[in-house]
Formats: structure tokens, sequence, C-alpha cells
């Protein structure tokens, strides 16, 4: 195998190494914190602030409504009462408790739809925790299957360093550098049809000669890539 050749090996191998470290923490952190557990959670928080919302202003309207209804009485026996004979006072508070019936009445219609807001906000609560458990449920039967998944990831881990190492260690210190002084990634690339696969520059006579032979390395003249025959 070619310097060339294994530093396309190594390439292979590094973009592995950096794809299984990344499955590997996605799934260490799904054990860790289900996203979908985590969302029903924030979803029956919610649900509870506004069942908490709802009751807070529906025990206010009853406490209210219970102020209101209790002067309005206190009106109504005053207006029946007999005591007042003015008739421009008796007219000024027949007007005040027809207003007050009015308003109170309002009051009840508000006080209905509160309820049915407080109900549904109830059944928003109740439907939130069953949808949480379901989710619990879900990533528990899950979680075998991942932990595999996780073992599974460490040992192939395990083996593509090692592979990368050794790979590494056949290669010339100087090809290494050069390796090493490529800006651009990835940095090999195969030549397809006389062309830079990266880049699609067409790699002149000499740099094909020397790919033919594959004793040096061949760097693609406009991108600077390791170039290696497909």
């Amino acid at each position: 195998m070619s310097s060339a050749q294994s530093l396309l090996r190594y390439q292979a191998l590094v973009d592995r190494e950096r794809f299984l470290r990344d499955s590997i923490e996605a799934i260490e952190s799904r054990l860790g914190s289900d996203p979908e557990v985590v969302r029903r959670e924030e979803a029956l928080e919610n649900a509870r602030e506004r069942q908490k919302e709802f009751a807070g202003r529906l025990s206010e309207s009853d406490r209210e409504r219970e102020d209101h209804r209790s002067r309005l009485r206190k009106r109504e026996k005053e207006l029946m009462s007999g005591r007042i004979h003015n008739p421009t006072e008796l007219m000024q508070m027949s007007d005040e408790v027809a207003h007050m019936k009015a308003r109170f009445k309002e009051e009840e219609e508000a006080e209905l739809q509160l309820m049915e807001d407080a109900d549904n906000a109830d059944d928003a609560v109740r439907n939130a925790s069953a949808e949480l458990e379901d989710a619990r449920r879900a990533s528990a039967a899950e979680e075998p299957d991942l932990k595999a998944q996780l073992e599974e990831g460490r040992s192939e881990l395990a083996e593509v360093e090692a592979e990368r190492d050794s790979v590494w260690a056949e290669i010339p210190p100087r090809d290494q550098s050069v390796f090493s002084r490529v800006r651009v990634r990835p940095a090999v690339a195969l030549v397809k049809d006389n062309q830079c696969s990266a880049c699609h520059v067409t790699v002149t006579s000499a740099g094909m000669q020397i790919l033919r032979k594959g004793d040096a390395l061949v760097q693609c003249e406009h991108c600077g890539r390791i170039l290696v025959r497909a």
C-alpha cells in the first residue's frame, strides 16, 4: 500500500472515529435524559401552571361574587324595609339594586366560563400526565437496546483507534508532515477521470505519471489535497 493510499485509509478511520464519538455521545445523552421525556415534563409543568392560574382566578371570582351577593342582599333588604320614604331616594336605591343584579348576572356568566376553563385545564393536566408516563415507559423499554448500541459503539471505537494508530505509524514521517500541512478537509482526494474529485481540476500528465508509479505523494495544484488513484 502506497503512502497516499495509507493516508486515505487513515483519513477514513479518522472520519469513522469522529462519527462513532458523536454517536456515543448522543446515546449517552439519550440515556442520561430522554428528550421526549423532558419535553413531556415541560408540557406537564406548563399545564399545571395553567391549572393553578385558573384555580386561583376561580377562587377569587367566588370571593368577589359572595361579597357582591352579600351587598346586594343588604341593599335589597334596606329597599324593602319601608324605612325610606323619600321617592327620589327610593328610586335611586331601586336603580342601584337593579344595576347590582345586572352586574351579578354578568359575574355569574363570567364564572361559568372560568369553571369551563378550569375544567379544561384539569383535563390538560391529566392528558399531559398520561403522555409523560407513556414517554417514560417508552424510554425505559428503549434503554436496553441503547445500552447495547453504546457497548458496540465503544468496542468499535477502540478497534478503529487501534487501526488508525497502526496505519499512521506505517506512514513515513515526511508524508505525515505533508498530510498535516494540508489545510482543507478532507485532506486526501481520489482522482477520477484524471481530475481531483474534490475540486474537479485536471491533474497534470506529470502528476498522473507519479501517481501510477505510487512512489511519491502528489498534491492537487489547485486545492492542495493529496491525490490517490481511484
